[in-house]
């Protein structure tokens, strides 16, 4: 279940996000589309992302999670081919953003995590850390840019399409949970297999609306999230203003990428082993620390240094938060929290990166938008190390 997991999430999120930046240049070239007009694919892939998260989270307490990911790689698969067949721009953000943006969030990452919580309750951190390494992510845009180079973007996509579907015969394995072949989830009591009655919630989003536990969990993680936007999008130009060459810049996008597939799977590992809130609080405190000695001392070797660190921190923070979410609302209502929590996440992984930009065109530099990430870090181990600390799972 964690192979097929990982399958998904990362032909979900790798043939969509990981290949998007590729697709931009030759997009904008052939149907004469500014930049900014061909980059607000990504942004509506997000919204709709965003938006449909509660609506998923009630469908798979209803339906069979191998159901709605068969149904997400299909939507996949057909936008990519309707957008490799597009006469104009408008088509191909229809069929790239809506359509496949639909089935990658059927296919990917509420789908998988909920599978993953239903099986396991002893060393769930790992499993989500295990699904959550972006493998995919990292190889799709060499191997897109060689498809494009090798014939033409419609059929980099054309090829999208086919490995989505490819994948289908796999998704067929899919068991939701293990009591359907006669199992219990790894770590559960023969007694508490099937339900966890011990969770305090049932899957009702009012419910977990009226939860102060969950708003506390949402705003640390949501404070914390920022700082992987603002990175990704503004590493490069910050170290392109301190003199680095804009090809050392873009190694130093590789080294933060690199440094997360690590974190994924080494903070999944923490978090079964002192607890899933406190190694969220503690990537709070880190990234505090690592973020202001990047203010203390730009330049190359140490930055390139530091994102080691905060590359392994923000790879860590999904599976360390998915697991969370698991343990304190039990594996009946993740579905619903996990779902309700992409959606009340939308005004931090939207605002990041415009606010950054913002401050930065009003100051002349990066050192405002990075303080305040720096607080905004502070915050969120506040809030989980002190304030909530005492919810029982």
């Amino acid at each position: 279940m964690v192979a097929l997991g990982f399958l998904a999430v990362n032909l979900a999120i790798g043939s969509t996000f990981g290949s998007f930046g590729v697709l931009i240049k030759p997009v904008a070239a052939d149907f004469g589309a500014s930049r900014g007009l061909a980059s607000l694919g990504i942004a509506i892939i997000l919204l709709l992302m965003g938006l449909s998260g509660p609506l998923l989270g009630v469908a798979l307490r209803h339906l069979r999670i191998r159901t709605v990911m068969i149904a997400g790689a299909l939507l996949m698969a057909a936008g990519f081919l309707l957008a490799s067949r597009a006469p104009d721009f408008p088509t191909y953000l229809f069929a790239y953003s809506l359509v496949a943006g639909s089935g990658c969030a059927l296919l990917g990452i509420i789908p998988s995590s909920t599978l993953v919580t239903n099986w396991f309750v002893a060393r769930r951190g790992l499993a989500m850390g295990l699904i959550s390494v972006p493998l995919i992510v990292a190889l799709a845009p060499p191997a897109v840019a060689w498809l494009i180079e090798w014939r033409d973007w419609r059929f980099a996509l054309v090829m999208q399409a086919v490995a989505v579907l490819l994948l289908l015969p796999f998704l067929l394995l899919v068991v939701d949970r293990p009591e359907d072949i006669g199992q219990r989830s790894l770590g559960a009591l023969p007694a508490s297999a099937g339900t966890e009655s011990s969770a305090p919630l049932s899957g009702s989003q009012a419910r977990l609306l009226r939860d102060r536990f969950f708003w506390g969990i949402l705003l640390g993680a949501g404070l914390i999230t920022c700082g992987g936007i603002v990175i990704v999008s503004h590493l490069v130009p910050y170290a392109t203003d301190l003199g680095i060459e804009p090809t050392a810049a873009a190694m130093l996008m590789s080294v933060n990428g690199t440094a997360s597939m690590v974190g994924a799977l080494f903070c999944g590992w923490v978090a079964d082993r002192i607890g899933a809130r406190l190694t969220v609080g503690l990537l709070g405190v880190v990234l505090a620390v690592l973020w202001s000695l990047l203010l203390m001392f730009p330049v190359f070797p140490v930055i390139a240094t530091l994102l080691l660190g905060i590359g392994l921190c923000a790879g860590g923070l999904h599976p360390a938060f998915a697991a969370l979410l698991g343990n304190a609302f039990g594996r009946e209502a993740f579905a619903s929290a996990l779902g309700l929590a992409t959606l009340l996440m939308l005004p931090f992984t939207f605002a990041a990166a415009p606010l950054a930009g913002a401050i930065f065109d009003a100051t002349g530099s990066y050192n405002v938008a990075f303080t305040l990430q720096i607080a905004c870090f502070v915050v969120a181990a506040a809030i989980l190390l002190g304030i909530f600390r005492a919810r029982p799972h």
